[in-house]
């Protein structure tokens, strides 16, 4: 109801005196209250306190304005009255001053003020009078005014706001009063309605009032039927609120059935239920909206995956009572309202960017995923755990919904019905053992009538009902197709749903493992899901169904993962090679041996394990590590090669501990592990061709860098010989033997290569070193064994086969040795050889006798050497004094040289107990020899001695 805000009259100016006013204002105000709730509504109750000091104020001013008056007592004289002189203060609230003699007007009632004619009023008084008369009102109204004003306070706004609707207000409710008036005038005019004829009754109070009390049953159950169908709705109990629903039905069919040929109809015993007691047919249509919601809410109860067998048995079977749904129809409701929560279940993604940033946030510093921590294995475990808690929920949705529905709508046996079929039977069938009947089902499912109005509110007042209503039982029509499913069909429907389940299983399991990034974490979820399914209770057919969905999704996520292992360890080969190239490239020479060098790699002091190192974790790691630099330092492995090497090495490894650890699963996995090898190997086998073609091509790009080609000689014989990659990677045999026959032939070729590069350099080095002598000097000068420029160049020989490195295969070490030091010999001694110099004799020689030293079979090369020293022997030389010139130069010189010179030397070791003869296999040179320097050519002066020498 509105509030009606109390209005100050609109004051209408000096026509009216100030008593007349105030009485209207009052009386205007007073209407205004009169609110059609003026006993009910609170607001009006809460300003009726304004309302009585409005009241007393007029009923004092009155009586102050009665006083005012009779103690004036004004004369009346000549028609005129003398008025009563005005206050000081009112003088001064009007803001004028009057002073005017004593007029004489006529005495006005406040009753009668607003009767006074202002005609009369002027033709009785002068002006000067009248407007003494109007200020004064004026005067009064503005006090008045104020007065209000600061009584009602903060709602005068309102209450100017409002004045303008009072007129309007004032015409309406006249209006209304007339309605009123002319409605009563009607409603008397009417007849009155004859009375229904009812008939004479024997005893009839008595008949009366059980009549009465029985409708009064019946409209108790309806009146209560409402609250308690939501008491039933709100603890899921629908089939209970089903059955209540049909009830309230059934009793309200009774009331309004009017029959005139029946005798137990409410008419005949002289009720007229609809005509007397319209609330039966308000009270059904509140009743009759609970259907939908019953229904409703009990289809989407059926979501519940973790529901009990009876409740959801009882939700079904409302669904088949109240919405007349066939036992087939009700199954499919079931299946489809547990797809949908199989579906809510799949939906789920596992966000690894929020568990990282919380990982990033734990003590205020990045976490940096490529730095192996204690934290990361930790926070691997979060995935994994979630996806087996998702893929367990998932499988428990399934396994329940078929187990549900098993034990619901499956016939154990020929002689024992369904579970549902068991309550239809009890509900139609009158049992004459109710207590049987009660033990045989369970006690969600067993209910009756009567233990249903036990449990509403006053539940003894349903006595009073007819016993076809009190041992009520819904209709069910058990011949009807409706009631019965035939084992196929049940069969039939659960397959289908099992299968569309595990394919929707088999997509989002999918999508899951993606986050699973090792074989470890994917077989973790693989054996504890089979543990679930084999104490899931589920049928032998059943799971094996689910562990074949199972085993074929680890298998994909398996292959996917070695897939991504083997791609990105060929993109981190190829990525390493080329940078490793590059620097080899850009670097100085001095950086490039000792980084490709394995001799000087050798001699490099590993770190020691420090106390803080072994401190952060186990002690273990910093020691492994340890050994394992010193493994790779004796296998002459550096770290620029370790480093390309590894990432295939690791790949491999890490793929050969995973089939290690799908195969210590058990027997029962050898079927799967097979599989894996058989789907793998091929890609396997690209990996090791993308290898071998990456390798062909870097060494055709690299073909003029002699670093290049010495560190593709040792990538190239590592991968063909001693690096386990090819033999961990799991390749066919045929592929794995083919792989090494290929890096040997480009081992081969690039050690061929480099022979040609590295032999020419040297070569050209020489011939540009090389100082003719004069022929003036030849006679003086007598050389006793090779040049130093040749020395230099076998040095420089020397060193770059130390580069390439020492195999451990020393026949494979000999060839090559013996391959690049006869080319070295034939190029130097080919075109361009001075051949008439005594110097290039006694070099031919130190190089024949370094031939000789090789063993028989080693080519044609000595011969062709002696032959030349044969041909150009000067004389007074002979050929003995050159051999044996060369051979105390190569026992001089053996030590420098001991790269050319095989392990077993051809000379028979001495008898004697010479400690040098282990030490100097190719002879220990003479003691007693004179040293003859290398320039002699006057005898120095007396000065010499003084001269500075090196700048000292």
């Amino acid at each position: 109801m509105p509030y009606l805000i109390m209005t100050p009259l609109m004051l209408p100016g000096p026509r009216f005196p100030i008593s007349s006013l105030t009485a209207l204002n009052l009386n205007y105000i007073h209407t205004r209250f009169q609110c059609r709730g003026f006993l009910t509504c609170q607001l009006c109750k809460g300003d009726k306190l304004l309302w009585d000091m409005l009241e007393d104020r007029h009923k004092a001013a009155r009586s102050m304005s009665a006083l005012s008056v009779s103690s004036s007592a004004p004369a009346i004289g000549n028609g005129h009255i003398t008025l009563p002189q005005i206050s000081e203060k009112q003088a001064i609230r009007g803001n004028r001053s009057h002073s005017i003699s004593v007029s004489k007007l006529p005495a006005v009632d406040d009753s009668q003020g607003a009767m006074v004619d202002p005609d009369e009023l002027f033709a009785k008084h002068t002006i000067s009078e009248v407007k003494f008369v109007q200020q004064r009102l004026r005067a009064d109204a503005d006090a008045k005014q104020e007065e209000l004003r600061l009584m009602v306070g903060e709602r005068y706004r309102d209450l100017l706001q409002a004045s303008t609707s009072i007129i309007s207000i004032a015409s309406s409710s006249q209006r209304v009063k007339q309605a009123l008036e002319e409605t009563k005038v009607v409603i008397l005019s009417q007849e009155e309605p004859p009375l229904p004829e009812r008939p004479a009754l024997n005893n009839g109070n008595d008949a009366h009032l059980h009549t009465l009390q029985l409708l009064s049953a019946h409209m108790k159950l309806l009146l209560d039927a409402p609250e308690h169908l939501w008491r039933l709705i709100e603890r899921k109990k629908y089939f209970p609120a089903a059955w209540l629903f049909l009830l309230a039905r059934v009793v309200h069919r009774a009331l309004v059935r009017d029959d005139e040929q029946d005798e137990g109809t409410w008419g005949s015993q002289g009720v007229d239920v609809l005509g007397e007691f319209p609330l039966v047919q308000r009270q059904w249509e509140a009743v009759s909206q609970f259907r939908s919601q019953i229904i409703h809410k009990a289809t989407l109860s059926l979501r519940e995956y973790n529901a009990s067998v009876e409740d959801t048995c009882a939700t079904l079977l409302t669904l088949h009572l109240l919405d007349s749904r066939p036992l087939t129809d009700t199954l499919s409701v079931f299946l489809a309202q547990r797809s949908k929560t199989l579906h809510s279940m799949l939906s789920w993604k596992y966000e690894a960017e929020s568990h990282i940033a919380q990982a990033r946030q734990l003590n205020g510093h990045a976490w940096d995923k490529q730095q192996p921590s204690a934290m990361s294995s930790e926070f691997r475990t979060r995935p994994v755990n979630q996806i087996k808690e998702a893929t367990h929920s998932a499988l428990d949705t399934i396994s329940r919904t078929v187990k549900t529905a098993q034990s619901i709508f499956q016939e154990e046996n020929n002689s024992r019905p369904s579970l549902i079929r068991r309550v239809l039977d009890n509900i139609q069938t009158d049992s004459s053992n109710p207590l049987e009947t009660s033990q045989t089902l369970p006690a969600e499912l067993y209910l009756t009538t009567q233990m249903l109005l036990t449990t509403l509110p006053s539940s003894t007042h349903f006595l009073l009902l007819p016993p076809n209503l009190r041992t009520y039982k819904p209709y069910v029509d058990l011949t009807s197709s409706s009631s019965t499913m035939q084992h196929s069909t049940f069969v039939q429907k659960m397959n289908e749903w099992l299968q569309k389940s595990c394919s929707s299983l088999q997509k989002a399991v999918t999508k899951w493992f993606a986050d699973l990034e090792s074989v470890k974490e994917v077989w973790s979820v693989r054996s504890s899901t089979k543990r679930w399914l084999s104490a899931s209770g589920l049928d032998k057919g059943e799971i094996e169904q689910m562990t074949s969905v199972l085993d074929e999704l680890c298998r994909h996520r398996v292959i996917e993962i070695w897939k991504l292992k083997l791609a990105g360890s060929l993109q981190s080969f190829g990525e390493h090679l080329d940078s490793t190239f590059s620097s080899l490239n850009e670097s100085s020479a001095k950086a490039r041996q000792k980084e490709t060098s394995p001799v000087d790699f050798l001699f490099q002091t590993p770190q020691l394990p420090t106390l803080s190192q072994t401190g952060l974790g186990s002690t273990d790691i910093p020691f492994q590590k340890y050994k394992a630099s010193l493994r790779r330092q004796l296998a002459g492995r550096t770290s620029l090669l370790d480093n390309v090497l590894a990432t295939l090495e690791n790949c491999a490894r890490t793929i050969r501990q995973d089939l290690a650890h799908v195969m210590a699963s058990g027997d029962e996995t050898r079927e799967l592990v097979d599989q894996l090898e058989m789907t793998y190997k091929p890609d396997a086998d690209a990996l090791c061709a993308n290898v071998f073609e990456k390798l062909e091509k870097t060494a055709n790009a690299s073909a003029e860098s002699s670093h290049g080609l010495i560190f593709l000689s040792r990538v190239s014989d590592e991968l063909s010989s001693l690096s386990p990659f090819i033999s961990d990677l799991g390749c066919q045999p045929s592929v794995v033997e083919d792989f090494r026959e290929k890096t040997a032939a480009l081992h081969g070729r690039v050690i061929d290569r480099w022979r040609t590069l590295t032999v020419s350099r040297i070569v050209r080095e020489h011939r540009l070193a090389y100082r003719p002598v004069h022929d003036a000097l030849k006679t003086s000068i007598q050389p006793s064994g090779p040049s130093s420029d040749l020395i230099q160049s076998l040095l420089a020989l020397s060193n770059s086969i130390q580069e390439l490195g020492v195999s451990r295969d020393q026949s494979r070490q000999q060839l090559l040795v013996q391959a690049t030091l006869q080319q070295f010999i034939t190029d130097l001694t080919g075109d361009g050889w001075d051949e008439n110099s005594l110097q290039s004799l006694h070099d031919v020689a130190f190089l024949w006798k370094l031939t000789t030293v090789q063993g028989e079979g080693w080519s044609d090369l000595p011969s062709i050497l002696e032959k030349r020293l044969e041909d150009n022997l000067p004389r007074g030389l002979m050929l003995e004094d050159l051999h044996k010139s060369a051979s105390e130069s190569l026992a001089r010189t053996q030590t420098l040289f001991a790269t050319f010179l095989p392990v077993q030397s051809p000379i028979p070791p001495s008898d004697s107990a010479d400690k040098f003869s282990a030490l100097l296999p190719f002879g220990i040179p003479s003691l007693d020899q004179q040293f003859q320097p290398a320039v002699e050519l006057v005898k120095p002066t007396s000065r010499f001695g003084l001269l500075l020498v090196g700048g000292s």
